[in-house]
């Protein structure tokens, strides 16, 4: 009986200090990402959905993806608000990165994160073509970041800190509005990646 209390006792120990464990990873995320949660101007978080969208319109012409002239209304503002965005979002993955390097080493050693870049379309023409075109822009979104603004979050300063996925929603995904137009949009995902809890 003595033994069994022991054995039960260390095991209830070791899950108690994996749950804490666990705890302080989710502080540490959750705190990193407090800058794009308080910036309204530029990202909006959807509490419902657990995700940021951009805080502003990205209007593209009829069945356009490319983020150039004449592909986007009201081209100059838009890619302005882009490029704070891009610089914002590079501020907080940049914020993750060093907080994994730092005094948070010994926490965040086996986290990693999954970035989102998804893309969104309105209803016209077909379901597929809609799930073409909002992966195309999100495809564009991307490489305008890592083109014109250099961020890169595909590259060697993030190797084993970020994996970047571009994704179309097309007709699909929660959180849809009603006015299909304002459905253009682009929405960013950060999920944080925990490797085994020893």
């Amino acid at each position: 009986m003595l033994v069994l209390f022991i054995l039960v006792f260390a095991r209830q120990h070791q899950t108690i200090q994996d749950l804490k464990r666990k705890l302080a990873i989710i502080h540490a995320v959750e705190g990193t990402l407090q800058p794009l949660k308080s910036d309204s101007a530029l990202f909006r978080y959807e509490e419902q959905y657990k995700r940021f969208k951009l805080a502003f319109e990205v209007r593209f012409m009829n069945d356009s993806f490319e983020i150039r002239s004449p592909g986007l209304e009201q081209y100059e503002v838009t890619v302005g608000q882009l490029d704070q965005a891009g610089l914002r979002l590079k501020g907080v993955i940049d914020a993750l990165k060093k907080r994994k390097e730092g005094a948070d080493s010994t926490v965040l050693k086996d986290v990693s994160y999954i970035l989102v870049i998804a893309g969104y379309a309105s209803r016209s023409g077909t379901e597929r073509h809609n799930y073409e075109l909002s992966y195309r822009r999100a495809l564009s979104l991307r490489n305008y970041w890592r083109d014109v603004d250099n961020i890169d979050f595909e590259g060697r300063s993030y190797k084993g800190l970020i994996d970047l996925q571009i994704s179309g929603k097309g007709w699909g995904g929660v959180g849809r509005l009603r006015d299909e137009r304002d459905n253009q949009r682009f929405l960013i995902q950060i999920f944080p990646k925990i490797g085994d809890i020893k």
